[in-house]
């Protein structure tokens, strides 16, 4: 073999080893509460277009599939499609500038966790609803050093990317 070929291959391996621990570190962090707080801080930002970003955020058939099981991923996209349709804007009010994230997997929705019960009581009906490994975020828009203000619920990092299936549990009534 050429010697002159040699360091060419050893920065190859270890650009490519470097790149592919990066990615992988990405996938991690993709769905992480950071990940998701970064999302939602966009809706922060002035100047934003929220009706861009919330459409962004509608669940496919398959989104749906991926979080909840097949009978309720159905009426629940089913009962959902008039809100999609009537195109709603995710947003703070006027002074809102921060905002909180609180995070619950299917397993604490099941057992009816701490972490569950950051979230509005109807997920206590649907816990038996969503898929083995789902983890959903519970965000609130506030203004500084309050606790209280506009609350949206059901965000997932699904299939790649973000979307929300907000108040899914009245789906289940």
């Amino acid at each position: 073999m050429n010697t002159n070929i040699l360091p060419f291959l050893r920065r190859l391996i270890v650009t490519t080893t470097l790149l592919c621990t990066l990615a992988f570190a990405h996938a991690q962090d993709a769905g992480s509460e950071a990940a998701a707080t970064a999302l939602l801080k966009k809706f922060l930002a002035a100047g934003t277009d929220r009706a861009a970003l919330t459409k962004e955020l509608r669940p496919t058939s398959d989104d749906y599939a991926k979080v909840f099981t097949a009978d309720f991923a159905k009426k629940l996209e089913a009962s959902q499609k008039p809100l999609w349709d009537s195109a709603p804007v995710i947003g703070p009010k006027d002074g809102q500038t921060e905002v909180t994230v609180a995070k619950a997997t299917t397993e604490d929705f099941q057992k009816g966790t701490a972490a569950a019960k950051e979230f509005p009581g109807g997920y206590a009906k649907i816990g038996d609803k969503l898929q083995a490994g789902v983890t959903l975020f519970r965000f609130k828009f506030v203004k500084a050093g309050e606790t209280i203000g506009m609350a949206f619920d059901g965000l997932a990092f699904v299939n790649g990317h973000w979307r929300i299936f907000p108040k899914p549990w009245r789906a289940a009534e």
